[in-house]
């Protein structure tokens, strides 16, 4: 799972804010195509009885199922952009950021960090809710370890082009919402690595009192929110693209 999510990230990143039209519709359909595969993986959850045996009081089964319909809306917008998306030119776009637009460079990094954090995060949700024993439980949680270290290795680069470079102005709102983002993904990653069984390329934390009751909890509902917040924007910017 890995492998594939991976080389999904790295496809996006180049054929997104590529030359030719055709080929940025590719890549919306293939983003929606994936999107679409893990929002059914929830709903064949509620179906084969893996939700059945979790604890009434537990609430991540009514989560997961909030994310999967959000992730379903996402691939129906990234669906519906597409019409838009092959109708209008899409020409050169410079390899870094400057006031007039964002660069290849940033914009790749963007796409291969949405490609990977959505099924960490789901993943990472989907984990606690499998029993212990079951086969493919190692293989969901240390694929979604994987990918938060990956996400983090591309937070930290978004960050260093930002810094570096000039962006085009952005509202305050917007501005807030990128910094509350950066912020909420490491603090994700860091309280991950505290509570990894085992480091994770080498890489892990002391246990933190609160990295549970935070990676678990608080932190996944904030990146949800961020995520609805994120598609409402996208019903805009489609509607902006359609006039």
């Amino acid at each position: 799972m890995t492998s594939f999510y991976l080389g999904l990230a790295l496809l996006l990143a180049f054929t997104a804010n590529a030359g030719s039209s055709w080929l940025r519709a590719l890549a919306r359909l293939l983003a929606a195509v994936a999107m679409g595969f893990l929002a059914w993986s929830i709903v064949l959850a509620n179906q084969d009885g893996t939700f059945a045996r979790v604890a009434a009081a537990d609430a991540t089964p009514l989560l997961l199922n909030i994310e999967g319909g959000l992730i379903g809306l996402g691939a129906l917008l990234l669906l519906a952009s597409i019409p838009a998306v092959l109708r209008r030119p899409a020409g050169p776009l410079p390899l870094r950021s400057d006031t007039g637009a964002y660069g290849r460079l940033a914009r790749g990094l963007h796409w291969a960090a949405a490609a990977l954090i959505i099924p960490a995060f789901t993943m990472g949700q989907f984990v606690t809710v499998l029993a212990p024993g079951r086969a493919d439980r190692a293989d969901f949680l240390a694929t979604h370890m994987l990918l938060g270290l990956a996400i983090a290795a591309l937070v930290a680069l978004r960050l260093g082009e930002r810094l570096a470079r000039p962006a085009p102005a952005n509202p305050r709102p917007v501005r807030l919402a990128h910094g509350l983002l950066y912020a909420l993904l490491i603090a994700m990653v860091l309280t991950g690595l505290a509570l990894a069984p085992a480091p994770v390329l080498g890489l892990s934390l002391p246990p933190a009192p609160l990295a549970a009751s935070l990676h678990h909890g608080a932190l996944p509902l904030l990146l949800a929110l961020l995520f609805a917040g994120h598609l409402a924007g996208a019903v805009k910017a489609i509607r902006r693209m359609a006039a």
